[in-house]
């Protein structure tokens, strides 16, 4: 009876898992067959709540990634996602970051001494759920 009882109390603790999903991110790079550089980046995912994909390109070698990374965001609604990002020429044998956010803070309510980011935009990401990055480098073996 009691390996029973704890039979049913495992089960349904995975049935009742499986409801809560987790934020996900994936990143696909699609590669040109002929050059073997990378072309663009699939990016998909899931977040169960309203969040932000922040993602920016960075040319080889930068110094200060911050100040000379090419930055950008998006909303994201809840659920799944999915999206395409071609690559820039000019990011070739660069890199790439990907992260999901889960708070957007305006700057009235930022409490960094100096805060770059709501200096920039008005506003800075927090509480990360994923991060993700890579490099754009060309496959060897293409010719």
């Amino acid at each position: 009876m009691k390996k029973l009882a704890l039979f049913i109390l495992v089960l349904a603790g995975f049935v009742f898992g499986q409801g809560v999903q987790k934020t996900d991110l994936q990143i696909e790079i699609v590669v040109n067959a002929e050059s073997g550089w990378p072309v663009r980046l699939l990016v998909s995912g899931f977040t169960p709540q309203k969040a932000w994909l922040g993602y920016s390109f960075y040319k080889y070698n930068v110094s200060d990634p911050v100040t000379q990374g090419d930055h950008h965001h998006q909303d994201l609604s809840k659920g799944a996602f999915s999206l395409e990002f071609p690559i820039d020429k000019k990011f070739l044998d660069g890199s790439f970051e990907f992260a999901i956010w889960g708070k957007k803070v305006p700057k009235s309510e930022c409490t960094l001494d100096y805060c770059y980011w709501c200096k920039k935009n008005g506003f800075h990401f927090d509480d990360m759920k994923v991060y993700k990055s890579g490099y754009l480098t060309r496959l060897i073996g293409y010719k």
